[in-house]
C-alpha cells in the first residue's frame, strides 16, 4: 500500500497498482465545495476508488450524506478502512454504476471516470490500473446515464475530464439531456494532460 497525505493530515492508502492521484483530485473537490451549499445534502460518487473524493469532502462538510460505489471489490474494502482511518462517516458500497439506481435522488453526484476509450492508447496489464484509466467497465455515456439516473431534478454534478475530449462529452450530454453549465479548466500538469471540472444539471 502507498500513503497518501490529505490536504487537513490524515493519511490514508492507494494500492500500488492503482491510478496515481494527482492534485487534480483536490481541484475536484475544491469546486464542489465552492459551488454548493454547507447544509444538509445527500451525495454519491460513481466509482470511488480507495475513497479519496468522498473522505475529503466528508471532512469538509462533515452534515453531508455520502455514498461512494465502487464496481472494484478490494477497493471498496479498502475505502471503508480509509474512512475510518480519516474518521469519516462516509459510506462505501460495492456496485456497478451502469445498474446503479438508488430509490431516493441525490443533490450531488461526483466523478473522476476513466478517461480514455478502450481502443485507445496502452491499456495497463494491470487490470485496477487499466478500469481506472480506460473505458472498460464503464463509458463515458454509461456514466452520464447513471448521473441522469441519479440525481434530483434540482441538483447537479460534477466530473473531472480531460479538456482534449470537450466535444466528445459535449455530444454525449446531448444524448442523455444533461447540460453543462459550466467548465473549469484546470491548470496543466505535464504535456497533454490538461483537465476540467464540468458542471452538469438536468436538462
Amino acid at each position: 500500500m502507498k500513503p497518501v497525505t490529505l490536504p487537513f493530515g490524515s493519511v490514508i492508502y492507494q494500492t500500488k497498482a492503482g491510478q496515481s492521484i494527482t492534485s487534480d483530485t483536490s481541484a475536484l473537490v475544491e469546486e464542489v465545495l465552492k459551488r454548493t451549499t454547507t447544509s444538509s445534502l445527500n451525495i454519491l460518487e460513481l466509482g470511488s476508488g480507495n475513497g479519496i473524493i468522498s473522505i475529503m469532502l466528508s471532512h469538509y462538510r462533515p452534515f453531508w450524506d455520502i455514498i461512494g460505489i465502487e464496481i472494484q471489490a478490494h477497493l471498496v474494502k479498502l475505502a471503508i478502512n480509509n474512512a475510518k482511518i480519516a474518521e469519516v462517516k462516509t459510506k462505501f458500497i460495492n456496485s456497478d454504476l451502469t445498474k446503479f439506481t438508488s430509490h431516493k435522488k441525490f443533490n450531488i453526484v461526483v466523478s473522476n471516470p476513466p478517461y480514455y476509450p478502450k481502443d485507445k492508447g496502452k491499456i495497463s496489464p494491470i487490470e485496477e490500473r487499466a478500469i481506472s484509466r480506460h473505458e472498460i467497465r464503464c463509458n463515458m455515456q454509461e456514466v452520464l446515464l447513471a448521473i441522469k439516473r441519479n440525481l434530483h431534478i434540482t441538483g447537479k454534478s460534477f466530473v473531472l475530464y480531460p479538456h482534449k475530449r470537450e466535444e466528445d462529452l459535449d455530444k454525449f450530454t446531448k444524448k442523455v439531456d444533461l447540460i453543462v453549465k459550466d467548465k473549469i479548466i484546470l491548470k496543466s500538469i505535464g504535456k497533454n494532460k490538461k483537465m476540467m471540472v464540468v458542471e452538469l444539471i438536468h436538462a
